[in-house]
């Protein structure tokens, strides 16, 4: 007898003397299996037993239904076959329990002989996801976001397929929120795109959730980067709700800030800044971040352009709706209250000073 042939003797003896008796129902299905896969893959019980590393005759004792594959043995079968061989009889000493875990091993070995580089990706997917897991709490909104940008994809990968797929436009919005729901204190925002795409890109979910956070007490502050006063139009309601409420909403003109960027700073602890495509009108990234130094920095260029409205260069809406001419109509839709709104602004947008030029004094 072979070296090989007395190890795998010794195996089958210890194996034995563990599980005293073994049921046929288990021994003949796995054999029966691993026969009809070997034939259909073209090995002899001799090339067989080569790649799974075990004797010829263990491989006949295997098919006849006279021994049971320990788990060791089972793997490396699933791997030569490319097949999962199913859980059989109780666990052994040493092995797992339950078949849950035995099952991944499988498709784990099965998926490893089919494509190792295909596996090691998943694996490091897998790596990164249990490290996500494990992070600080404070970084757990940007884990949410991964968490749904791979469910995404991994819907599109099951349709695959069926030669056909459908693939959602993906909401930015939706991670935006994310950021904005952590807020305990402040809310900083400033947005450099015309404001018809702030309200197509952002949309009514992003505005409702502003308005909550400033009734329930935060700071709300955002400013509003714009070419024209005219931009204003088809975002007027969402001004004057947003003053009513108490956001503080800031009008700057595109020759004070044209170094501006996109950006939501929640309390201290996160920044998200946004990158945007001026002739297609629409956000091609955001980069979110939890690092101090991000922040720090975004807080300083927020401030920076919100000083604007103290020195009296741009335009802060609330003070405009507190005026008496408005201050008495509620909602913007009351009878003349959208014309004298808009003459308001229209008139402290001309009277605001260019780049250089001091203001012009007390505008009310």
């Amino acid at each position: 007898m072979s070296p090989r042939d007395t190890l795998c003797a010794r195996e089958f003896r210890a194996t034995d003397r563990r599980r005293p008796m073994t049921r046929p129902s288990d021994s003949e299905r796995i054999g029966e299996l691993v026969r009809r896969l070997r034939i259909e893959r073209g090995y002899t019980q001799a090339s067989l037993a080569a790649k799974a590393d075990c004797s010829r005759s263990l491989i006949q004792q295997i098919e006849n239904g006279t021994r049971i594959p320990p788990l060791p043995l089972r793997e490396r079968l699933s791997l030569a076959l490319g097949e999962e061989l199913p859980m059989s009889g109780p666990a052994e000493p040493g092995e797992a329990v339950g078949s849950e875990y035995y099952e991944l091993r499988m498709r784990f070995n099965v998926l490893l002989g089919k494509d190792p580089q295909l596996v090691e990706r998943a694996l490091g997917i897998a790596q990164r996801l249990i490290d996500a897991a494990g992070a600080r709490d404070d970084i757990e909104p940007l884990r949410l976001i991964a968490d749904r940008q791979l469910e995404r994809a991994e819907e599109i990968l099951a349709q695959i397929p069926s030669r056909s797929a459908t693939v959602w436009e993906w909401n930015t919005v939706l991670d935006w929120l994310t950021i904005l729901d952590q807020a305990v204190h402040t809310v900083r925002a400033i947005h450099t795109a015309d404001l018809g795409t702030i309200g197509g890109d952002v949309g009514d979910d992003y505005h409702q959730a502003i308005l909550r956070l400033a009734d329930a007490g935060r700071d709300v502050r955002r400013m509003y980067v714009l070419d024209g006063i005219d931009d204003v139009v088809p975002y007027e309601d969402k001004l004057w709700r947003q003053a009513r409420a108490g956001v503080v909403s800031i009008l700057v003109k595109r020759e004070h800030a044209r170094n501006a960027q996109s950006m939501l700073v929640v309390d201290e602890r996160y920044v998200a800044v946004g990158e945007y495509d001026y002739s297609r009108q629409a956000r091609v990234a955001t980069r979110f971040s939890a690092l101090k130094h991000d922040v720090e920095f975004a807080v300083k260029r927020f401030e920076k352009l919100y000083d604007l409205a103290r020195e009296g260069s741009a335009i802060t809406v609330n003070d405009i709706v507190a005026t008496p001419e408005l201050a008495r109509y509620e909602r913007l839709t009351d009878d003349g209250c959208r014309e004298l709104f808009r003459e308001a602004l229209e008139r402290q947008w001309r009277e605001l000073p260019a780049p250089g030029e001091a203001p012009r004094g007390d505008r009310w």
